[in-house]
């Protein structure tokens, strides 16, 4: 039996932490004895619990040789951990968290696999691997996030392997099903934390321009503010200058996505750079007509005119086309719909990620 611990910087669900959750649930418990280390005790660490997954927190301290006690603090904490849990195998979900334990990891003989979620500069990845001890493994959620990367990854950290591995989803929670609703009820929605990146701006200039021609539809902005600073003021705002205050929703976090996500004619996309997103995945398995910016590997997920259509970053008006285009065409609608759901079932289904995750965990010994 393997004891894998699953290491995150925060205590809250964002992409990376969906990730997370997708593997700790798809992972055998008869094989697998599986921990969560976040900083706090909370909404992931609560819903993980579900998996059989044991939850347990520390500071995520970064070494620093300015402040040796608490480096010495947090290594000794990580030490104790790894002992008492027997952990083989770190599988953190960020460059910050795979810094923190690294070096006492590595003296423990305990493997070290860091799923890389997102781009970053050389500047950055230099500060975190500045030792001569390396992951093991990184995992990239897209070809196109190794190939931007990778190279420099490669350069930094010679003895890691590097894996491509898709994010997948659970078809059989993520399905399509139908609402009964009016026929001129129409919504349309994105799912995002309100980061800038996300593209919300865009999301509430097309809302504008759509309502103009349907006039009953409705636009659902679902996820909260996680990551920085608070945006939701700013975009209710722009959604009030805009004149549309009355024709969106701001949900905030939710506990149930797909709740939401049901209810929606048209799911949108509209990040500026996305690596290859789980909120997209969840949105195909449900069988959503989507429209999305073409941005890093959207394209490996989504393809342009059979599985969703694809428009440039930053252009509200082609998002506000292809949203248009998909109200007005319901066979293009249906198709859509159909064949979104098909990709994810043949290529991006949790089975398939467990098995591919599995194969890594196999290789490490």
């Amino acid at each position: 039996m393997k004891s894998i611990c699953f290491v995150h910087c925060v205590g809250v669900i964002g992409g990376a932490e969906r990730v997370s959750q997708a593997i700790m649930r798809g992972l055998n418990n008869k094989e697998n004895s599986k921990y969560l280390v976040c900083p706090e005790i909370g909404e992931l660490t609560q819903e993980c619990e579900a998996f059989n997954v044991t939850p347990l927190t520390h500071n995520i301290h970064q070494p620093d040789f300015k402040h040796p006690i608490k480096t010495l603090q947090s290594n000794a904490k990580w030490k104790k951990l790894i002992e008492q849990n027997h952990i083989d195998i770190f599988h953190t979900g960020d460059l910050l968290s795979t810094r923190s334990l690294l070096k006492t990891a590595k003296k423990q003989g305990v493997k070290v696999v860091c799923h890389v979620h997102f781009p970053f500069k050389r500047s950055f990845a230099s500060w975190v691997f500045n030792e001569k001890d390396f992951p093991d493994a990184f995992i990239f959620c897209s070809q196109e996030l190794q190939d931007d990367v990778g190279p420099m990854l490669a350069d930094l950290c010679p003895k890691s392997k590097q894996w491509v591995i898709h994010n997948g989803v659970d078809i059989t929670k993520f399905s399509p099903v139908i609402i009964d609703k009016p026929s001129n009820a129409i919504r349309v929605g994105i799912v995002a934390n309100l980061q800038h990146r996300k593209g919300h701006d865009e999301f509430l200039q097309m809302a504008s321009t759509v309502i103009q021609k349907y006039p009953n539809t409705h636009f659902d902005v679902i996820g909260g503010d996680i990551l920085q600073e608070p945006r939701e003021g700013t975009l209710k705002v722009m959604a009030s200058d805009l004149g549309i205050t009355d024709k969106v929703t701001f949900h905030g976090q939710v506990s149930n996505v797909k709740a939401l996500i049901d209810h929606l004619d048209v799911y949108v996309c509209a990040s500026h750079e996305e690596a290859f997103p789980i909120s997209i995945l969840e949105a195909m398995a449900c069988g959503k007509a989507i429209v999305s910016t073409n941005v890093n590997g959207i394209p490996e997920a989504i393809i342009d005119e059979s599985s969703g259509l694809l428009v440039e970053a930053k252009n509200h008006p082609q998002l506000s086309a292809a949203v248009l285009r998909i109200l007005e065409d319901n066979a293009l609608k249906q198709r859509l719909e159909k064949q979104a759901r098909t990709r994810v079932e043949e290529h991006f289904s949790e089975t398939v990620f467990i098995d591919k995750i599995n194969t890594l965990y196999s290789s490490l010994a």
